[in-house]
């Protein structure tokens, strides 16, 4: 989160999302949030969640989009949080600050469960996150939004924060950058490959019961591949741990084995679209080195900021792919 989004929250602000949602200061509590500020409160035995957007991250036109995305996902019964509306009646809320900015402010049901133990991850986990990720992009192929999302590539992360961000040395990254974008822009445009994804399905982003995953937090999604939902999965998967090569080619293809079951189940992929993963995988390589730059100089002295710069600075610099696809997804 930049710094002047940080600054831009004031006492004020708040107070003013809490009159509008009618809730009660002493069952409200900060859960942090790192692009946005997060709040849960309880109202009625029921917990909520309520989300502040900066101006300078989205605009109203882009969160009113995406609420209509999960709207719609809801009430298809797609695996998201049920929108709350304000005392207002309205899905959300403008509050302005003290420099022409503003806050878009939004309210959901807190999904069911807790973060995902990964412990717990087996075969059968895997089977039915892959039915919920393909239920999800099956309905976004039908899904005609009054609102729209951007495309990725309009994305603020890819248009203009890496220059304003990056330091002198890393400058090559967006070189980088502009040519991944030109090659991934130029893959095949359809209703079976590309639409309206979440984009951020790590497991920050998802709660589950032991029988149910429900996703959240569609703050990043934008019309992109359907590809690049998988991709975002293996690198918060794997990206970040120690395991050799091998280890990780072997896990990934045991994941996808029982994740590709379910997913199919729900809908269509070109087995095509997996030569291509690479490219996605390192797009979110260089897309992490970015946001990570653009948290400001406190994120980016964290030691987990240091081992992600020293991990992949040079396999982004060598063009070094994320892994041997063809033996992670079973071309052996």
């Amino acid at each position: 989160m930049e710094v002047i989004i940080k600054e831009a929250l004031t006492d004020s602000v708040v107070e003013e999302a809490i009159r509008l949602f009618a809730i009660d200061k002493n069952q409200f509590k900060s859960l942090g949030g790192f692009e946005n500020f997060v709040f849960e409160y309880d109202k009625e035995n029921v917990t909520y969640v309520l989300r502040f957007v900066h101006s300078s991250h989205r605009d109203f036109n882009q969160v009113e989009a995406e609420i209509e995305l999960i709207n719609y996902l809801y009430n298809n019964k797609g695996n998201v949080s049920q929108v709350v509306l304000s005392t207002g009646g309205n899905t959300l809320e403008k509050i302005l600050g003290i420099n022409d900015d503003y806050f878009t402010v939004a309210s959901f049901v807190k999904a069911p469960g807790t973060f995902v133990d990964r412990s717990n991850i087996n075969d059968e986990f895997n089977y039915n996150f892959g039915k919920a990720v393909g239920h999800m992009h099956e309905l976004t192929k039908r899904f005609k939004p009054v609102n729209k999302r951007i495309h990725w590539y309009e994305e603020n992360l890819i248009t203009h924060l890496g220059q304003k961000h990056l330091r002198e040395d890393d400058q090559f990254i967006l070189n980088k950058l502009d040519k991944l974008v030109t090659k991934i822009k130029s893959l095949k445009i359809d209703n079976e490959s590309y639409g309206l994804i979440h984009t951020d399905l790590h497991f920050g982003n998802m709660f589950y019961n032991g029988s149910t995953l429900t996703f959240f937090d569609f703050d990043d999604s934008a019309y992109k591949h359907y590809i690049s939902d998988i991709a975002i999965i293996i690198f918060y998967q794997w990206g970040f741990t120690n395991l050799s090569n091998e280890e990780i080619e072997d896990e990934t293809h045991q994941f996808l084995k029982h994740f590709c079951e379910g997913y199919l189940e729900e809908t269509k992929l070109d087995y095509e679209w997996f030569d291509h993963i690479n490219d996605f995988l390192k797009l979110r390589e260089i897309i992490m080195f970015i946001v990570l730059h653009a948290a400001g100089e406190s994120k980016i002295t964290t030691p987990f900021a240091q081992k992600y710069f020293n991990k992949f600075r040079d396999r982004i610099k060598n063009d070094i792919p994320f892994f041997n696809y063809e033996r992670a997804i079973g071309k052996r």
